[in-house]
């Protein structure tokens, strides 16, 4: 069995939690929560907000 590691980061961007699983011993990445994808998605959901709502002003 591989030693994993827990790692939490505060995105100073968003203010969000990133939870990702380490492998010890090469460093790799094994599983990040939520997402790169997702974090990518609500970023750009955040931006069509902020016009969406310019649109409407």
């Amino acid at each position: 069995m591989r030693p994993r590691g827990l790692e939490f980061e505060l995105s100073e961007d968003t203010s969000r939690v990133i939870t990702r699983v380490v492998d010890r011993e090469s460093g790799e990445v094994i599983r990040q929560i939520p997402a790169e994808e997702v974090l990518k998605i609500a970023e750009r959901l955040e931006e069509m907000q902020g016009q969406i709502i310019s649109l409407e002003a």
